[in-house]
């Protein structure tokens, strides 16, 4: 396997770990402010006032499109930012670009007030901000040793509960172009710390591999030739069954509380309160679990362990709508879901950097394990639709998302070059 302490195509200068960590968090968390403001409170919102009795299959067609943006842009970010030679770095333009078009399509998104409208803003947006997220990823094999890779991991880990508590209270608690431009400039400021602050070195003396003249064929063979590892496939196949069962549960929240538990069943009837209140409690929850398992993992060396563990630790939240389909008992899921995937979260970026195959490739490989999380979005809507449709409805999403997560567990216990 390759040895992954120091890229040998990444930039010669590297502010301290620390610092950079310190200002990839509050970046990060911005990026998943975006996301999960938008996905789980404002954009349901949006689609059930554009056409109340079509909500399902609007918000499945959107969900639908913006799991396609995604999968092309994480690996094209990664793609893209690997083969850039500028004296600002390989990831910094990409970084810098995306934030930008992410923040002007949330506004537009914002303004938007008809189906065609919200689809095409929300691709341009999932485009730009999966664009930034696979070129933001790339920075961790780049600029941190792999014996911290768990740390690193722990602390952008926290950043994903992080930004879901902000994004959550931000679209819940003001009107909704006011949210989607709060969360565009919190995006951009955050971006502007970190490039500045921990300023990436030079990229113009970096070797770039010559490519020759190959056809189609051969190219796509090219960009996919880490899935020949198995370790690699393990990885993405293990990743890709744990966000098939958090997708496919947590993309219709929403509509869950709404009409499983029922409106008239959750504090006050406000079905976005609520489920404001179950993501924070299970960020907190998240956030205290997360911030011991990186460096737990580390000092331990027993990472794969970890976060096959949490993957079982998801299925067996999910277990607990099904028995008690009853507003407690959606906070004591919040609660299980969040410590559950909080270890895995603080892990599993760890082990995703240690088996890439090729340090030549980081940036396009990181990406490619990364729709592992789009992929299974892309399907979740029409999964889930037909489990609501066909199979009794709500609560088949559970089952359905637990055996998801006990198949993501078996196959992460499979690797065999990481702990």
């Amino acid at each position: 396997m390759t040895d992954l302490r120091r890229s040998p195509h990444a930039p010669a200068s590297r502010p301290r770990v620390g610092r950079l960590l310190i200002l990839l968090f509050p970046a990060t968390a911005a990026m998943y402010a975006l996301f999960n403001g938008i996905s789980a409170v404002i954009l349901p919102a949006q689609v059930e006032a554009v056409d109340p009795a079509s909500k399902v299959g609007n918000l499945a067609l959107l969900n639908t499109l913006a799991a396609v943006a995604t999968m092309v842009a994480i690996p094209v970010g990664g793609a893209l930012s690997d083969r850039t030679r500028s004296r600002f770095g390989r990831r910094t333009p990409w970084v810098a670009g995306a934030a930008v078009v992410s923040a002007v399509a949330c506004i537009l998104m914002g303004l938007a007030d008809s189906l065609p409208g919200l689809i095409a803003t929300t691709m341009v947006l999932w485009f730009a901000a999966n664009l930034y997220s696979g070129a933001i990823t790339a920075i961790l094999p780049d600029r941190v040793p792999d014996d911290r890779r768990g740390l690193a991991a722990g602390v952008i880990g926290m950043g994903t509960p992080a930004g879901v508590v902000l994004g959550v209270q931000i679209a819940s608690r003001m009107s909704q172009l006011t949210a989607y431009a709060v969360i565009a400039v919190v995006l951009l400021v955050t971006t502007v710390l970190l490039l500045v602050g921990a300023r990436e070195g030079s990229a113009r003396d970096l070797p770039l591999a010559v490519r020759e003249r190959w056809r189609l064929g051969e190219r796509l063979r090219s960009f996919f030739a880490a899935f020949a590892a198995r370790d690699f496939r393990l990885a993405f196949a293990s990743r890709f069954m744990l966000f098939a069962s958090y997708y496919v549960v947590s993309g219709y929240l929403f509509y869950t509380l709404q009409d499983y538990i029922g409106s008239e069943n959750v504090p006050g009837g406000d079905v976005a309160a609520a489920v404001t209140t179950m993501l924070t409690l299970s960020i907190l929850v998240w956030v205290v679990v997360a911030g011991l398992t990186g460096w737990i993992a580390d000092k331990v060396d027993r990472r794969k362990m970890v976060v096959g563990v949490s993957a079982l630790g998801v299925a067996a939240s999910m277990t607990i709508p099904l028995a008690m389909p009853t507003w407690t008992g959606m906070l004591i899921y919040a609660a299980c879901l969040g410590a559950s995937i909080g270890t895995y979260f603080a892990v599993d970026l760890a082990v995703m950097s240690l088996v890439l195959p090729d340090a030549d490739s980081e940036g396009r490989d990181l990406g490619i394990l990364q729709v592992a999380t789009g992929l299974p979005q892309l399907l979740a809507a029409a999964v889930a639709g037909a489990l609501i449709t066909w199979f009794g409805g709500y609560p088949a999403l559970f089952v359905f998302g637990s055996l998801c997560a006990v198949a993501s567990g078996l196959l992460m216990l499979r690797i065999r070059s990481i702990r």
